[in-house]
């Protein structure tokens, strides 16, 4: 199931999103535009794999939460990485690192 859960959110954050939703931080409405089409890959696995409802609610509302508020780039500046104009793929590999981690997450107790 987890290699289900990363292929979604691969294809939910990356092919079904384009550059209008680029703002989802800055904006709660554009935030809610690509999180439901980032959703439907897994609304998909609760159709045809099995994956939970409650799994569902609480990927979507993590990813919701975390693209809205940049989350990942709260905790780079309090963790004291490295800052995104010394390393400009930083924001990107944070943000897939916590999107994946909670996947992996949600993944352990679904199986």
């Amino acid at each position: 199931m987890i290699a289900l859960l990363i292929a979604a959110h691969a294809f939910g954050d990356f092919p079904l999103q384009n550059d209008w939703m680029q703002a989802k931080s800055r904006n709660s409405w554009v935030c809610t535009v690509h999180v439901a089409a980032y959703s439907l890959p897994f609304l998909a696995l609760v159709m045809l794999a099995g994956l939970p409802w409650w799994a569902f609610v609480a990927i979507i509302g993590q990813h919701w939460l975390q693209d809205r508020f940049a989350l990942h780039l709260r905790w780079m500046r309090l963790y004291k990485q490295t800052p995104p104009d010394k390393w400009p793929v930083g924001p990107l590999c944070m943000d897939q690192a916590w999107h994946v981690a909670f996947l992996g997450l949600v993944g352990s107790f679904v199986c």
